[in-house]
């Protein structure tokens, strides 16, 4: 897992009439607990999830992946939203984003970035906000946890997401001036005007963003292709 070394802690702002929610968890059924639970094992032992006693609870709705018997551990927060102050969000538009790509440079390579919003962490006195109720299937016993980093289904999550990155990688479209560089929160798509310039930039970006602590999916890359997918 990834931990983006150079980003202080989230703190997160409640606005000003803002008391805490509790939703009890819904109902799950043993198949979608069993299927959840490998991940939530992973994450305590990541650190990523931790016992926690808190006034604020909201449900987790375990989304099953597509074929399989795998689920994802998805959190209902639309309460804990209600009650967060708004950012201004700075996620660019798609079709703006990728017009400024210059048309010469089409040689390509997409990153996805895995678990991102996980690369921040949390500030402890924020991390109550997003506690939920867990029953232990092995043991039978319930307690609280909460995320340490940022929780997907967080309101603020992408544009918290984008702007860090965008601060952390501000050097290295500086230093690339070769290539372009293009954002849209966790998915990266480098060009050059030739296979070497995009080969260059892309073992660069690679090495820049483990030295900033985030992680991109070996799986989803694409690397110098003159056909790539983006944001599709």
């Amino acid at each position: 897992m990834g931990l983006a070394k150079q980003v202080p802690p989230q703190v997160i702002q409640l606005k000003a009439s803002a008391t805490p929610v509790s939703v009890r968890q819904y109902p799950l059924s043993r198949e979608a607990r069993e299927g959840i639970w490998p991940h939530v094992q992973r994450l305590i032992q990541q650190g990523i999830l931790v016992p926690v006693q808190s006034p604020w609870n909201t449900p987790l709705l375990p989304v099953r992946k597509p074929g399989t018997n795998d689920y994802r551990p998805v959190q209902d927060l639309r309460e804990v939203n209600k009650r967060v102050q708004d950012i201004h969000p700075t996620v660019p538009n798609p079709y703006n984003l990728l017009s400024a790509l210059p048309p010469e440079r089409n040689w390509y390579t997409v990153l996805d970035l895995k678990d991102a919003f996980f690369c921040l962490r949390l500030h402890p006195t924020s991390q109550p906000l997003f506690a939920f109720e867990w029953r232990d299937p092995g043991t039978g016993r319930t307690r609280q946890l909460t995320w340490t980093r940022l929780p997907q289904g967080f309101k603020n999550s992408p544009t918290i997401f984008d702007e860090a990155l965008h601060r952390d990688l501000a050097n290295f479209r500086i230093q690339h001036p070769q290539v372009t560089l293009l954002q849209y929160v966790d998915d990266l798509l480098l060009a050059g005007a030739t296979k070497q310039d995009c080969l260059e930039g892309t073992k660069a970006l690679l090495l820049e963003l483990s030295d900033l602590g985030y992680r991109a999916s070996a799986k989803k890359a694409q690397i110098c292709r003159k056909e790539v997918t983006y944001l599709g």
